[in-house]
């Protein structure tokens, strides 16, 4: 009797603690109260303005938002194209960290397209790319050589110094670069603000190329002569908003997240420039700078990007940009147009009126159900425990009662029978 009790006990606890877990399904997620970032800069792409801000002119290092930088340049240079070949240099391939971001399998020598080279740049934020195409496009060396120099530090530094020069043209004041892949320097002398770099993104994402490389999940270099292996380079997007896109992250005010650059460094610790359109057909893009992940453990992308969407939905709901329900993943998208015609039959009598149930009709007429907790109303889950929870408990006093008898008879049948010993 005392193990049914206990068991009886345990069941209650595990469906009391059940709809806990419910309700509590969207834990890690944070509203924008909640943020915590060291400097960000929300605007609007199209015009410049200013939406949202904080320290936003904070000089900070920024990591590997650089290449927004080195990937506006590239497309800007007038010896652009995108099946000029690049070569790799031996010093391009060379890190300290063995763990830096890179094209793993690259030799001194082999030979790239420009087009996959920027891929590689803003997917897979490779690092001895970074080097590569300012080599290349330097000047100096490789690609554009006209002065047959051949000096690939000397070109990167050309590169770097015309990054410097097209920031102040853009009005990135407070910025300064010292290399295109955005490594911390010992003096702090790699530097932007959020509010630069979001100037910089937003010019960056005007050319078509980088919005589409930006938007991309995926990229697989091409087979080559030095590289015949199918799966090579295969390298995914570190940014979750383009992972995931705007129905994981629930948002109202966004028809897609568009980008743009990811960066992590020990100076400047995460970063994550986002860029989206809204339902009302602007950009925005918000700039984030040492930013304090969401407490998701299992996925470092996610937890990034989860603050800086909480930015992003805040600044599209002071512009008014109107909003809209989340879609539901699960259901199933029906084109009018593609529905099949009706068929022609004879007209079915008018139905007698009846106080069955009849749907909402504010619902519509064709109405696709995906069932689950994701579409029932709390309410109704409420309810739903609490009456479980009264039936359990109902059933767990009625075995009290019943021990409580069976416990009365057995004394009564021993005092009985310690009677009828006495009376012999």
């Amino acid at each position: 009797m005392k193990k049914a009790i206990i068991f009886a006990v345990l069941i209650i606890l595990l469906l009391t603690a059940f709809p806990a877990s419910v309700f509590a399904a969207r834990e890690g997620w944070i509203d924008f109260e909640d943020v915590q970032i060291g400097s960000y800069c929300v605007i609007d792409a199209d015009t410049g303005q200013v939406i949202l801000e904080k320290d936003a002119d904070r000089r900070r290092a920024n990591a590997s938002t650089t290449k927004i930088m080195t990937a506006l340049l590239l497309v800007e240079d007038s010896h652009f194209d995108p099946d000029r070949l690049l070569t790799v240099s031996g010093q391009s391939l060379y890190f300290m960290d063995p763990n830096s971001a890179r094209i793993k399998g690259l030799n001194e020598g082999d030979l790239l397209k420009t087009i996959d080279c920027l891929a590689a740049l803003l997917i897979a934020s490779a690092n001895d790319i970074a080097r590569v195409i300012a080599q290349n496009y330097g000047g100096a060396y490789g690609a554009v050589d006209q002065e047959r120099r051949n000096d690939a530090s000397y070109s990167q530094e050309l590169f770097v110094a015309r990054m410097n020069e097209r920031a102040q043209e853009l009005g990135a004041v407070n910025t300064h670069f010292t290399n295109p892949a955005g490594f911390d320097e010992a003096d702090q002398s790699h530097y932007t603000t959020a509010r630069d770099i979001a100037l910089i993104a937003a010019e960056a994402m005007k050319h078509p190329l980088i919005a589409h490389i930006c938007s991309m999940r995926y990229y697989r270099m091409p087979v080559n002569s030095q590289h015949e292996e199918a799966w090579w380079g295969t390298m995914g997007n570190s940014n979750a908003l383009v992972i995931y896109g705007k129905d994981y992250f629930e948002s109202r005010y966004y028809e897609r997240y568009t980008g743009v650059k990811t960066g992590t460094t020990p100076q400047a610790g995460m970063c994550l420039v986002g860029s989206g359109d809204t339902n009302d057909g602007r950009h925005f893009i918000c700039a984030a700078l040492g930013i304090v992940p969401a407490p998701i453990s299992s996925s470092p992308f996610l937890a990034r990007a989860i603050p800086v969407s909480a930015v992003m939905e805040e600044a599209a709901r002071i512009m008014g940009v109107p909003e809209k329900e989340p879609q539901d993943l699960l259901a199933i998208p029906i084109v009018e147009n593609e529905l099949p015609a009706p068929l022609e039959t004879e007209p079915e009598p008018e139905p007698e009126p009846t106080t069955e149930y009849l749907p909402d009709p504010s619902i519509g007429e064709d109405v696709f159900f995906t069932g689950g907790i994701g579409q029932t109303k709390p309410s109704i889950l409420i309810l739903a425990a609490v009456g479980l929870l009264a039936v359990i408990g109902a059933i767990v006093a009625g075995i009290m009662a019943l021990l409580i008898y069976v416990k009365k008879h057995r004394k009564n049948v021993f005092e009985a029978r310690d009677k009828a010993r006495k009376e012999r």
